[in-house]
């Protein structure tokens, strides 16, 4: 099993192939670097028996219509070689065509065993201004890798350099709300020169390791919001009361009288958003309703299960994605 790669990407095609030459070093000094950098990668077996594991199975890449329809060149760059800032300046070109060779380089360093000599590279077309959107299809994709086979998920990263905040905003969420996202990572240049190179010039500083942090909420925050659903609006204490008594909910609520559940969890909710108490909070007659901020994450949260849903009843793999929606192509390089 290769690793599958969630790009954003803008203007400058150092934002793909940077990270990719970067990752290519460290999978060709296995003993001394690669083993250790992809030990979470691949099957057990792979590992146990000491077999490189990690290499580059599928690209993604998110960006507008005018990138991959070439409408826009992307931005001058320096063909550098890896570590180094210095190289030809390359001037403005169709991104396709500028990206395919530096991948046939890269990518082949680091190709997963069994794509042979055919990389697959995924073009999507999102929306820079509209955030729901381009999530939307950042879900569609993510659920058809990881539900998409009927098996085993694929080993999925999210490559958060390219493109502008609503793509890695996007990405982000889909990488929490979806638990399918194995590694969260950016690439840091040093300078202006460093940004337009394609290859990393820097091994020690490039390399920026994120936590793929789910959205995550205590047991007790899970129940009101639950019940709140289920019986809003209610006040603090009639909350309480029938947390107390609720036949799922009652064991948490063991030894938390009215007094700690109001100041140390029905505050911190109302902080966040989660819930809103209106006047009258302190002595326990305010009234609780569910918050805005959940309300939007509920919103984001069903785009993401649906597709998740939709991806594993039938059978919805990536080709299969491709088939059907216009805002997806496919390109193919040859890998040496």
């Amino acid at each position: 099993m290769g690793v599958y790669h969630l790009m954003g990407l803008g203007l400058s095609p150092g934002a793909v192939t940077g990270p990719i030459s970067y990752l290519a070093e460290i999978y060709n000094n296995w003993e001394a670097e690669g083993k250790e950098f992809f030990a979470s990668s691949g099957e057990e077996e792979q590992r146990e028996k000491g077999a490189s594991v990690g290499g580059i199975q599928l690209l993604i890449l998110f960006t507008t219509k005018e990138v991959i329809n070439g409408e826009v060149d992307c931005e001058e760059y320096i063909n550098n070689p890896c570590g180094q800032r210095v190289g030809k300046h390359e001037t403005q070109a169709n991104m396709k065509k500028i990206l395919e060779p530096l991948l046939m380089q890269e990518w082949s360093k680091i190709k997963a065993p069994q794509i042979g000599n055919n990389g697959i590279v995924y073009w999507c077309e999102v929306e820079l201004r509209n955030i729901k959107t381009t999530y939307e299809r950042i879900a569609k994709v993510l659920a058809s890798l990881a539900k998409g086979s009927g098996s085993q998920g694929k080993e999925i990263w999210v490559n958060l350099t390219g493109g502008n905040n609503v793509i890695n905003l996007a990405l982000q969420m889909a990488a929490s709300l979806s638990g399918e996202v194995t590694r969260v990572y950016y690439v840091q240049a040093a300078n202006n020169i460093a940004e337009k190179c394609v290859r990393f010039t820097n091994k020690e500083s490039y390399w920026v390791e994120l936590p793929v942090m789910p959205l995550v909420m205590s047991d007790l925050s899970n129940a009101v919001l639950d019940v709140l659903s289920l019986n809003q609006p209610m006040t603090s204490k009639e909350l309480h009361n029938k947390l107390v008594h609720h036949q799922t909910y009652w064991s948490l609520m063991q030894g938390i009288d009215y007094e700690p559940f109001k100041d140390n969890h029905l505050r911190s909710m109302k902080k966040l958003g989660l819930i809103t108490v209106t006047r009258g909070y302190e002595v326990g007659n305010g009234i609780s309703t569910l918050g805005p901020q959940w309300e939007l994450i509920l919103e984001y949260e069903k785009i993401m299960d649906e597709a998740l849903k939709k991806a594993a009843e039938e059978g919805l793999t990536i080709e299969n994605l491709e088939r059907i929606e216009t805002w997806i192509s496919r390109q193919q390089i040859q890998l040496n």
